[in-house]
Formats: structure tokens, C-alpha cells, sequence
């Protein structure tokens, strides 16, 4: 197994590095402190841990520069805002491990995204997060929880199937879940 650390933080590199390897002793572990130059290890390995916060290049720039690659990266941050996580979540990142998480925690997230899940670790502010919808997202969004189905809301709305699907999947890209019952679950959670 071949694996990438992309941190800007030299120690969180050589801290996660040595977990890594301890876990994994035959695995290849490269490190790189910016994207820039991260593409030669990027095409080589099979797992990307990518810090969310890099002084010199945006979060967008970041999903963009590892785009042909996005389905290895594993976020890694202390402080992750949600609306990036569902941005890259909904690009196709394998997860989000908090690195203030214990030790087994990211372990065991990381054994399960081996397993082919993908694994989110909740962001600690989740509660005060208020999604900007646009004002049909939110209209489709209230029929949601209300439980109605797409061509309950088409009819409802006056517009086509289609277009509730596409604000469907907005939707829940906007709160990372990955369906209708994650999402109403999330929000009985914040309530």
C-alpha cells in the first residue's frame, strides 16, 4: 500500500506518517508540506491524507489541483467548515478525519475506508451551521421533510421531475448526506 500525506505542518506529517507506518510497516509513505509538487506521489498512491487548510492555494484550488485523483483523498483538519466538507464530499473524497480525534478513532476510520465506505467524522460546530439555500432549495427542502416524494414536489411546484432531482441532489451535497434519511435524521439530531 502506498500512501500520501499533504500537510503544510511538518509535524502533523512525521506524527501521522509514524502512526501510519507503525499500523502499516509495509506501506510507502510520502510526505509533501505543499500541493504543489504533490502530483508525481499523488498518481503513485492509493491513499491521499490532504490537510483542508493551506496558506498559498484556496480549498477549491486544492480539489481541483487532486482532481484526477479525488477518490483517495481523505480530508484530515482540526477545524473543518461544512460547507467544504460537502463541497468535497460531493466531488468525491473518501472521508473527513478530525486530526484532535484519539488515535484509534482515525485508525478505525481509515481501516474503514480500506473497506470501500466512505467516513465523515462530525464537525463539531455542525449544530450552529445554517446552510445558505436558494429559495426553491429551501421550498424543496420543507417537501422533503415533509416527506414527499419527487413527483409529489414536481406536481406541487409546478416544475419538472427532473428539476426536483437535480435540487434533491444539491441539497444533499449542501448538508453531506448522502440520502433522504440521512437527511432528515440530521436535522431531528439539530433539533
Amino acid at each position: 500500500m502506498r500512501l500520501l500525506i499533504i500537510d503544510d505542518h511538518p509535524m502533523t506529517c512525521a506524527g501521522l506518517g509514524s502512526l501510519l507506518q507503525a499500523c502499516y510497516p509495509d506501506a510507502v509513505i510520502d510526505t509533501c508540506h505543499s500541493v504543489k509538487g504533490a502530483e508525481a506521489p499523488a498518481r503513485l498512491a492509493d491513499y491521499i491524507f490532504l490537510d483542508m487548510h493551506f496558506p498559498d492555494i484556496g480549498f477549491s484550488g486544492l480539489l481541483e489541483h487532486l482532481a484526477p485523483w479525488i477518490n483517495r483523498v481523505i480530508l484530515i483538519s482540526a477545524a473543518p467548515e461544512p460547507a467544504a466538507v460537502a463541497q468535497a464530499r460531493s466531488r468525491g473524497v473518501r472521508g473527513l478525519l478530525l486530526k484532535n480525534a484519539d488515535v484509534e478513532h482515525v485508525l478505525e476510520g481509515f481501516r474503514r475506508i480500506q473497506q470501500g465506505e466512505q467516513v465523515f467524522d462530525r464537525v463539531g460546530d455542525e449544530q450552529a451551521w445554517n446552510p445558505v439555500l436558494t429559495e426553491r432549495q429551501r421550498t424543496v427542502f420543507d417537501a422533503l421533510l415533509a416527506g414527499l416524494s419527487n413527483k409529489q414536489i414536481a406536481r406541487t411546484l409546478g416544475i419538472s421531475e427532473h428539476t426536483v432531482k437535480e435540487h434533491v441532489t444539491a441539497i444533499l451535497a449542501i448538508f453531506a448526506v448522502r440520502n433522504r434519511l440521512e437527511l432528515v435524521l440530521s436535522q431531528q439530531i439539530r433539533n
